[in-house]
């Protein structure tokens, strides 16, 4: 008979001999694990690079091979790691006799399953005097017993292996370290930066340590009687050759004789061989801790070459081996086995970096396999199949048999027999079980008496025998590819892993073994979605301890890709449990929409969404117009005439908050393709409200009516919005600055740059004085000062209609209003900084990201000579040095809020970044390990910008898409770079000549000393002397300006070029040299004399300006050229000198 899973059944009426047939443990268990095949049957045993970590000295001495670190070479190792459950061996059966006649009795009462009884006729006399003791057994208890005796079947062993179970990497606990997260460990086993072990330095671990040593020296104290034969992949204990301690170590390879084992010590890293007869298997009472020796590549990085040299391998060593160090997780590859990691130094950059630069290594380059690249694998899996296939049976005859077929609605009960994620996993149907187990021994028959066929080389996509590595035992396989000319990876048809195998290993298969549908079931988890891109290393190891070895419940819901969509649960505990719902409470998994049944019709057309039934009526907020002033918050900021702003009002804001969990959870159930119109409002991809205002084929331009910026997407992520989704008027207001206007026809740099300063991040009190089609015309004071009354009186601005004052420095700095249409992307705040808001607002006003220029930076004690550490140079007026004073506590704690809240934001900002930030403001930046930093802005190009990382003092170019607003209270704890300028800054031009800038930069990285003279309230003001040439540097910088001014041609003679091209400069060769006027330098020569260093106000500076560009003189021969052009070459040598 067929023992069946049912809950229904009226008697086990299974005979004794079915009994024992059924249990008898020469059977297969038909829920065999199977492993994951590899590309290749030997694969090298790579790692990634870990944390070095030190052990105290009360720790373990870890066993250490003849030769342990740099000499070693990576190990060839089969690359499956084994998957089998643990089971035991069911108790010996009883046999029963009748309650009423005294025979044997093979069935039991249908309501207590506890009185035996020889047939229908004994229980039916017995009735009467058995009805009043019988009571009917819980039903919750009837499922156990048949989940113990399902289990019992499933994981019996062959009755020719080894009674104790054997112990697989699987079976070991996982690692409990977060990803990203940051962590202290010392190297103990260093092979290359793609290959080292290390440990945790915690107590946990090192806690860990000293119990497995105990318990294995105390489970191995006498000696054995037989040899164990030790499986490859499997965890033994092994005894250390020096020591001859046991410890537990990984099986990697076999010998052909069987006879030595090439073993990886798993708590402490080193590998060597052992004979087989020191090897014992793990026994069940030594506690399955996780491996104590990570084993770690380098994140990020690969080797320039084939391999990591040996200059690489030496220099890592040096950093890291027997260190200390702190260890960032980045991920867990190969089955939790192999850990990417980074590694920061003691000189404050990572590893990763310290190989790239040093040419050890270059940037690893994820690329996903195209479909070219997919239909070479198959052609070369093709290939190799062909290349010995003449006059060889190809198998075409044997098709796969046909799926078990289900309809949606049927609840199933079933075992999980291969998992992959809540999206991708292998089921078989309880009831099936009896079934399984009739196909396992015809099977095993089948291929004990068909001889191994010389001529059988089945063809992809065939049925035959496969003989599964681990338990030597034969299974349903279909080829699936073609690994070498001899080996072949097939995938188990009832179990639905895969693993690549010798051909020797296959048989043909019989018609009558295809007969029976393939029993496993591909499933996915319905109603849940991973919470980022992919699910997480916890959420697999939870779900998948969570509902292995056990009966669970599904009912399908839907079908999607070949997959039945389910909803699983686990009627095992108390109280019943919805895997799904425990995986969104625990934070693994967020809600997804409710699955649909995959279309029968080969192809159909795209539902349109349907006509809306209610129209769509729409407002705006308003502000009040009766001179009643309004706080409001600035949200995008374009410039003084165009601005937008919301009011700063908590309970609008909250509204806000509220609205945007509901665009949320609309768009995620709304997947209807929809037709955008303009002049329409809908949802975008991000869940925000937006504002059709144009279309381009595939392209939509919106704004986003809530917050103010505008920007281009795609079509396929805007969604319908419904009434309900605009009751709340839409809150960005756009204003404009009533009383100014910009000194000239557009508003310059400077201005944009000051006026976003003033009103970014703050709360602004606003009037409105007049409204037109351009939005309201307000008078806004920040922080008690009237901001159109300040741009006027900075010279930014001017009143409407008044003539705009030229100063000096105007002439000095040329016509550089024609560079303001390049300078108009100098933004210093996001169109996406209060996207935040809506995340982050409670009951006031929250800080909004944004790119400071304002950043606070370190006072240095004043006229105290030192040897200045220079990180940036932008010019005299602007350079910055690196002053590592911080508590370095406070900042690891800062970088950690900084990662967060990048990760936590990056794709939210990083998508609607329209606006840029200007040159010197501070901004999150994203170095080349994928690490986010503090970052100050040196220079904005049109796809990239350089920054200086402001805790470390490298630069490099960055693109845009990896820079973000950074939150003010990431900028509490200064930088480590310090902003200073050079004294005398009131002669500086506003624009400063190349050659200067060069000269300036070659002597302050040379040998210098600086003194701090003040602090200005922005920057350091230093005095610098070069040591050789003596003398102060702003006197050197002075009169290499004034000879440069001197050079250029008249300015009469030059207007109608400058105002051309206010870019266009005489290059250094042939500049020429124009002779000092007397006055001049001797004026220059009595200021130093009487003052020291050049100290003055800026009228006198304007006016000394005046003095020399009046007195420049006109060139009008060819000969007082070529004097002044010798003239310039002897000054530029005797200041080299």
């Amino acid at each position: 008979h067929h023992f069946c899973g049912r809950n229904s059944f009226t008697a086990l009426n299974t005979s004794i001999t079915d009994m024992n047939r059924l249990f008898s443990p020469n059977l297969v268990r038909p829920n065999q694990p199977l492993r994951k095949p590899s590309s290749s049957p030997v694969a090298a045993f790579t790692a990634s690079p870990p944390r070095h970590l030190s052990i105290s000295r009360g720790t373990p001495v870890r066993p250490a091979s003849g030769a342990i670190g740099h000499g070693k070479k990576h190990i060839k190792l089969f690359s499956c790691f084994p998957s089998q459950l643990l089971g035991s061996v069911p108790p010996a059966l009883t046999v029963h006799f009748c309650n009423y006649c005294g025979q044997q009795g093979n069935f039991r009462c249908t309501r207590c399953k506890k009185m035996p009884y020889c047939s229908v006729v004994c229980q039916t006399e017995d009735w009467k005097a058995h009805r009043h003791v019988c009571k009917s057994l819980d039903a919750q208890l009837a499922k156990k017993i048949l989940m113990l005796i399902y289990v019992c079947l499933c994981f019996l062993k062959h009755n020719d292996s080894s009674s104790s179970q054997r112990v697989y990497w699987k079976d070991l606990h996982t690692n409990k370290i977060n990803k990203g997260g940051d962590f202290q460990a010392c190297v103990v086993e260093f092979y290359s930066p793609g290959r080292f072990f290390l440990i945790a330095q915690n107590p946990e671990m090192l806690k860990a340590l000293q119990s497995i040593a105990k318990q294995l020296q105390k489970a191995y104290s006498s000696p054995s009687v037989t040899t164990y034969a030790p499986c490859v992949g499997e965890v033994c204990a092994v005894q250390f050759s020096c020591d001859l301690n046991w410890y537990r170590g990984l099986v990697q390879t076999l010998t052909e004789d069987q006879k030595m084992a090439y073993i990886l010590y798993i708590d402490f890293g080193n590998e060597e061989n052992v004979p087989v007869d020191r090897i014992r298997p793990l026994a069940a009472n030594i506690q399955p801790f996780c491996p104590c020796a990570m084993e770690c590549r380098i994140a990020g990085v690969v080797p320039v070459g084939s391999k990591w040299s040996s200059e690489s391998c030496i220099a890592t060593s040096q950093l890291i081996v027997g260190k200390t160090v702190t260890v960032r997780l980045v991920e867990t590859q190969e089955d939790g086995r192999i850990h990417a990691v980074d590694i920061l130094l003691s000189m404050g950059k990572r590893l990763s970096t310290f190989l790239i630069e040093h040419g050890y290594a270059q940037e690893e380059m994820v690329i996903a396999p195209t479909e070219q690249d997919i239909n070479a694998l198959v052609s070369a899996s093709l290939a190799n199949f062909r290349r010995l296939s003449l006059g060889k049976d190809d198998n075409t005859w044997a098709e796969p048999p046909e799926p078990l077929t289900q309809a949606v609605g049927d609840k199933l009960s079933v075992v999980i027999t291969h998992f992959q994620s809540p999206d991708e996993f292998i089921v078989q149907k309880v009831e099936n079980a009896g079934v399984i187990q009739d196909l396992q021994l015809k099977l095993r028959e089948h291929c004990s008496q068909v001889a191994a066929p010389h001529n059988f080389r089945p063809a992809p996509g065939t049925v035959c025998c496969a003989q599964f590595s681990e338990d030597k035992q034969w299974y349903r396989a279909k080829v699936m590819a073609y690994s070498s000319e001899e080996r072949v990876c097939v995938g188990y048809l009832d179990f639905g892993n895969s693993e690549e195998v010798d051909l020797g290993h296959l048989r043909r298969i019989s018609t009558s073994l295809l007969a029976l549908p393939m029993q496993a079931m591909p499933c996915g988890l319905a109603g849940v979605r991973p919470v980022a891109e992919r699910w997480s290393e916890d959420c697999l190891v939870a779900l998948q301890r969570r509902v292995s070895n056990r009966i669970l419940h599904i009912e399908i819901q839907g079908a999607h890709e070949g997959k039945a969509l389910v909803a699983m649960i686990d009627e095992t505990s108390d109280p019943q449990a919805n895997v799904a719902e425990l995986l969104i409470s625990a934070g693994y998994a967020a809600p997804a929409p409710a699955p649909q049944a995959d279309e029968t019709t080969t192809s159909a057309e795209p539902n349109v969404s349907p006509p809306v039934t209610e129209p769509l009526v729409w407002s705006s907020i308003e502000l009040p117009c009766d001179g009643q002033t309004v706080a409001l918050l600035a949200s995008v900021v374009e410039n003084p005439g165009d601005f937008y702003c919301q009011i700063a009002n908590p309970a609008d804001h909250q509204q806000l908050i509220n609205l945007g969990a509901e665009l949320k959870q609309h768009c995620e159930a709304d997947t209807l393709p929809f037709v955008p119109k303009v002049g329409q409002p809908c949802c975008d991809g991000a869940w925000y409200r937006a504002m059709v205002k144009g279309l381009c084929e595939d392209k939509v331009a919106v704004n986003f009516v809530d917050y103010g910026y505008s920007m281009t997407v795609e079509k396929g992520n805007l969604r319908s919005i419904t009434p309900q989704l605009l009751t709340l008027p839409f809150q960005a207001v756009h204003c404009w600055l009533t009383g100014v206007e910009p000194q000239g026809l557009e508003w310059s740099s400077e201005a944009l740059l000051w006026f976003q300063t003033q009103v970014e991040a703050k709360q602004l009190s606003a009037r409105v004085l007049s409204v037109t089609e351009q939005g309201y015309g307000v008078e806004l004071e920040s922080r008690g000062q009237n901001v159109a009354a300040a741009l006027i009186s900075e010279h930014l601005a001017k009143v409407p209609g008044e003539a705009a004052k030229e100063t000096q420095t105007e002439t000095l700095s040329g016509n550089k209003q024609e560079s303001v249409k390049k300078n108009e992307h100098h933004q210093l705040q996001t169109d996406a900084s209060f996207k935040e808001i809506t995340e982050r607002q409670t009951a006031a006003p929250a800080e909004v990201p944004s790119f400071p220029v304002d950043w606070k930076t370190v006072e240095l004690p004043l006229n105290e000579p030192f040897q200045p550490y220079v990180a940036a140079v932008i010019s005299p007026s602007l350079f910055y040095l690196l002053c590592p004073t911080q508590d370095q506590q406070k900042l690891q704690q800062v970088m950690m809020e900084l990662h967060t809240y990048c990760s936590n934001n990056q794709a939210t900002l990083s998508s609607v970044v329209k606006s840029r930030p200007a040159p010197g403001a501070a901004c999150c930046a994203q170095f080349s390990d994928n690490n986010w930093y503090r970052a100050v802005v040196l220079e904005v190009g049109e796809n990239d910008m350089s920054v200086i990382y402001a805790d470390y003092g490298n630069s490099e170019k960055v693109p845009f898409s990896r820079i973000l607003p950074v939150p003010m209270h990431l900028l509490q704890l200064p930088f480590q770079i310090t902003r200073c300028t050079l004294a005398g800054k009131e002669l500086f031009p506003p624009e400063w000549p190349k050659e200067i800038q060069q000269m300036f930069q070659t002597t302050l990285l040379g040998d210098v000393i600086a003194t701090v003279h003040s602090f200005d309230g922005s920057a350091n003001v230093l005095h610098v002397t070069p040591t050789e040439k003596g003398g102060e540097l702003t006197t050197m910088i002075l009169d290499a300006l004034h000879s440069h001014t001197k050079s250029k041609p008249c300015p009469a003679a030059s207007q109608k070029i400058d105002k051309a091209d206010s870019s266009t400069s005489v290059s250094t060769t042939a500049t020429p040299d124009c002779p000092e006027p007397k006055e001049a330098l001797e004026m220059q020569k009595e200021q130093e004399s009487s003052t020291g260093p050049v100290k003055t106000t800026g009228p006198s500076q304007t006016s000394e300006t005046s003095f020399f560009l009046s007195r420049l003189p006109q060139i009008d021969h060819l000969e007082q050229l070529m004097e002044m052009q010798l003239s310039l070459i002897k000054q530029l040598v005797g200041q080299k000198k």
